[in-house]
C-alpha cells in the first residue's frame, strides 16, 4: 500500500506542476476568502464560481462589509448562482464572525451556518495549514478508482496522514481536485493520458447515481425567476408569480412556502402577496 501511495503522490505532483489551475484565492490563507469561494462553488463549476468570486471579494472584502449589507443586495449579486439559501447562510456567517471573530470558531467551524464537513476541512486545510483531506465527491472518486472498493469516507479519514505523506495538505487537496476535473472525470475519464493509469485499480462503482433533476421546469428554476423579480420589486401578487412561472395558481403556494421556509420570502396568504425577506 505504501508503494502505491508513493507512486500516486509522486506521479500526480509531477502532473500538477504542469497542469495546475491558477486562481487568485489559491495562494491565500485568509479564511474569509476560502469560505467565500467554497460557498460559491457548491453545486457550481469552479470556473463559473470564480467569476462570481471576483465580484464578491471586491464588493465584500471582509465579513464585516457583508454583515452590514442588506439581504436584498446580496441576493441581487447572487442572481444566477442558484440555491439562494446559501447566500442567506453566508450572510448569517458574516454577522457571527463580525460579532465573535474567527478565533471563536477555530476549534469547530461547523458551528457556523451552512458549514458542513467538507467546507470545515477546506478552511482548516487552506487557511490554517491543518493536515486534513477535504473529502468531496471529486476526491472520493479519484481515491475510489485508484485504491478500489476499500475506499469510503472513514477509510480516507483514518488513512489521511499516510495518504498525505509529507505533502502540504492544501497542495495535495488542490492537486487531486484539479486531477479529478481534468483527467479523472465522473464520466468518460481520460484513462489514456492518466499519469497513474498503470497502477490504477480502475474500480468503477456499479451503483447508478441519481440523475440530477432537470433544471428547466423544475422548482429550482421557478424559485430563481421569482427571486430575480423580487429583488427589483417591492412585492408580487400571486397572479404576478403565476404569470412569471407559467403554472396553475394551486401550484404556486407550495413553491412560495418552501422559499419562506428557507427565509427567502415572506408570504401574506390573505392578501395573496409575497415579499422579499426583510432579514
Amino acid at each position: 500500500m505504501k508503494n502505491k501511495i508513493r507512486y500516486f503522490n509522486k506521479s500526480l505532483s509531477k502532473w500538477y506542476k504542469e497542469n495546475k489551475r491558477n486562481f487568485s484565492w489559491r495562494e491565500s490563507t485568509d479564511p474569509w476568502k476560502i469560505l467565500l469561494i467554497e460557498v460559491l462553488s457548491q453545486q457550481t463549476q469552479l470556473e463559473r464560481a470564480n467569476k462570481y468570486y471576483q465580484v464578491f471579494i471586491k464588493k465584500y472584502p471582509t465579513p464585516e462589509v457583508m454583515a452590514k449589507t442588506k439581504v436584498r443586495t446580496i441576493l441581487k449579486d447572487w442572481s444566477g448562482l442558484g440555491y439562494n439559501n446559501r447566500a442567506l447562510r453566508l450572510h448569517d456567517t458574516a454577522k457571527l464572525i463580525t460579532k465573535n471573530g474567527w478565533k471563536e470558531y477555530e476549534d469547530n467551524f461547523s458551528l457556523l451556518p451552512g458549514i458542513g464537513r467538507y467546507t470545515k476541512s477546506a478552511i482548516e486545510s487552506f487557511a490554517y495549514a491543518i493536515k486534513v483531506i477535504a473529502i468531496d465527491t471529486n476526491i472520493r472518486r479519484v481515491l475510489t478508482r485508484y485504491y478500489g472498493e476499500i475506499v469510503n469516507d472513514r477509510w480516507i479519514e483514518e488513512e489521511a496522514s499516510t495518504l498525505l505523506g509529507p505533502s502540504v495538505s492544501r497542495d495535495w487537496n488542490q492537486m487531486v481536485m484539479d486531477f479529478s476535473s481534468i483527467i479523472c472525470l465522473s464520466r468518460n475519464p481520460k484513462c489514456d493520458i492518466c499519469p497513474i493509469e498503470k497502477n490504477c485499480n480502475k474500480y468503477f462503482s456499479l451503483k447508478k447515481s441519481r440523475r440530477q433533476e432537470d433544471f428547466i421546469g423544475s422548482d429550482r428554476e421557478k424559485r430563481g425567476k421569482i427571486l430575480k423579480k423580487l429583488v427589483n420589486s417591492k412585492e408580487l401578487h400571486f397572479s404576478d408569480v403565476q404569470e412569471l412561472v407559467r403554472v396553475d395558481e394551486y401550484k404556486i403556494l407550495p413553491v412560495l412556502e418552501k422559499m419562506e421556509k428557507d427565509r427567502l420570502v415572506n408570504i401574506n396568504k390573505k392578501k395573496k402577496i409575497v415579499k422579499l425577506t426583510k432579514e
